[in-house]
């Protein structure tokens, strides 16, 4: 109920000073507006400076990071795609081979994680991470010579030690420039960044079909070995990229693109919401980091995540073993489910951003991963499969959605949020060198793994409680940081 003194001044006021007060009002609606509008993508009037130099980092940044990560991931899937159309037959693999190759290469990537993530706090990452993309580049072309699965294992463990900088080292340097502070920036970017994973995957099948229908025997060299050396030539030119665009922070950014007065800008914009230039990770941030039970949780849930969106990785080898698709087929078809998990993730980036609610968005996401993984677990049929496969790319924006959660937390912590970041992923990385062994066994669990969906449903519980659980520590973090 209004309070009666407040109404009787309302009503003492001369129509003169109500107008004035309509006219205040409405002034301060329309600026709101208007500022929105500097920062959205999706504005009506000119463009303000904000905006200007947010559409120059999307063209650097965003870009070299969104073709970096599609190529990393191509690199990935295109030994999927490879085994698939060739490999195992040429170099006379056994079945479980295919496993201990992923498992490999995760081995290498978990290691190189937090080593990494501690040199990107000391040493430009200008520098740094282009470095790793030539790197990874050398070691595709390398996967074209392979004799026997000895070469495999030997260049998967490299391949994954020279490709685990990349993704945290990309989350971090987006979490660097871009802030919560306004409608579609953080989040939205960093969905848009994760979902050139789902860009990958779709191309490695139709590039994969297209070598292996054009290419296949041509001089005499296999088409799975041609992929590699098309993946080869495809990573240069990303490689080269990175050492015009990588703008290292806004506080000692030495980039081209950026006139005095946008870094100036930028820096203000990082100032005004908290965050710190890296100092460089040290034995006090491991302290620091490990005394926090959000961290904790944080990381436990990083792990259920990883488990319960790994199994995605077995649709094509599902489609092999029902002896009905070509190898065209089995390489296309899975290239669906890919795009549904591009359009969803970057969708559920924007509602993140909208609502200004992560943990809401969080909830909404594992909940539907929960429902994929049963269906998949109970319902042994193809209807049931192929319902799960196309649908649970879809929860993998879990992933960009959380960590931009988590760069807010701790947004004036920088060397502490590079650092959990790279403990998260290297733990996630680490359960999945050896959990799929155990419950997406291709020796002995195909073609419906209900072991492994059966786990992942479980996970996805697990998953659901995490994320109330950081909300609670989270929003302690939040009120210390400001306190002190």
């Amino acid at each position: 109920m209004a309070d009666k003194s407040s109404m009787a001044q309302d009503q003492d006021l001369s129509p003169t000073k109500r107008a004035d007060l309509v006219h205040d009002v409405v002034h301060d609606v329309e600026g709101e507006a208007a500022d929105e509008r500097k920062r959205g993508w999706f504005h009506r009037s000119r463009r303000s400076q904000e905006q200007k130099l947010l559409l120059k980092l999307d063209f650097f940044i965003l870009s070299w990071a969104c073709f970096g990560y599609f190529l990393r991931l191509l690199d990935a899937s295109n030994l999927r795609n490879a085994y698939v159309s060739g490999m195992e037959e040429d170099l006379e693999l056994f079945a479980d081979q295919y496993n201990y190759f992923q498992t490999l290469w995760t081995i290498g990537y978990t290691v190189g994680m937090i080593p990494s993530q501690i040199i990107v706090t000391h040493v430009r990452p200008s520098i740094w991470l282009p470095s790793i993309e030539v790197t990874w580049a050398i070691l595709t072309f390398c996967f074209a010579a392979v004799k026997n699965y000895k070469h495999i294992y030997a260049l998967r463990l490299l391949l994954g030690l020279a490709e685990s900088p990349f993704y945290v080292g990309g989350m971090t340097l987006l979490g660097s420039w871009y802030t919560p502070k306004a409608d579609i920036e953080l989040a939205t970017r960093a969905t848009i960044f994760y979902s050139a994973s789902f860009a990958a995957q779709m191309f490695s099948g139709y590039l994969q079909a297209a070598v292996y229908t054009g290419l296949d025997g041509f001089r005499g060299i296999p088409g799975w070995r041609w992929l590699f050396i098309m993946c080869g030539i495809i990573n240069v030119p990303g490689a080269v990229w990175g050492f015009f665009a990588v703008p290292d922070s806004p506080y000692d950014t030495r980039v081209f693109y950026l006139n005095e007065e946008e870094r100036e800008l930028a820096k203000s914009r990082v100032v005004e919401v908290g965050r710190k230039r890296f100092e460089g990770v040290t034995l006090k941030t491991f302290r620091s980091v490990l005394s926090r039970p959000f961290v904790w949780i944080f990381v436990l849930n990083y792990i259920f995540f990883c488990i319960d969106t790994y199994g995605l990785d077995f649709f094509a080898i599902y489609l092999k073993t029902l002896n009905e698709y070509t190898v065209q087929e089995i390489n296309v078809i899975p290239t669906a489910a890919y795009a549904v998990g591009l359009v969803s993730t970057i969708l559920f980036g924007l509602l993140s951003d909208r609502l200004e609610n992560r943990i809401w968005v969080a909830l909404i996401i594992t909940s539907l991963n929960f429902v994929t993984c049963v269906v998949l677990a109970v319902v042994p049929s193809k209807a049931g499969a192929f319902f799960g496969y196309l649908v649970n790319p879809a929860t993998l924006a879990y992933g960009p959605v959380i960590i931009s959660y988590l760069g807010e937390t701790f947004g004036s912590l920088a060397d502490e949020r590079a650092l959990i970041l790279g403990i998260a992923q290297a733990f996630g990385a680490t359960f999945n060198a050896w959990v799929p062994l155990l419950i997406f066994n291709t020796g002995t669990q195909t073609p419906y793994f209900r072991v492994g969906w059966i786990t992942s449903s479980v996970c996805a519980v697990a998953q659901l409680i995490g994320i109330l659980l950081l909300a609670h520590f989270g929003r302690k973090v939040q009120k210390a940081t400001i306190d002190t």
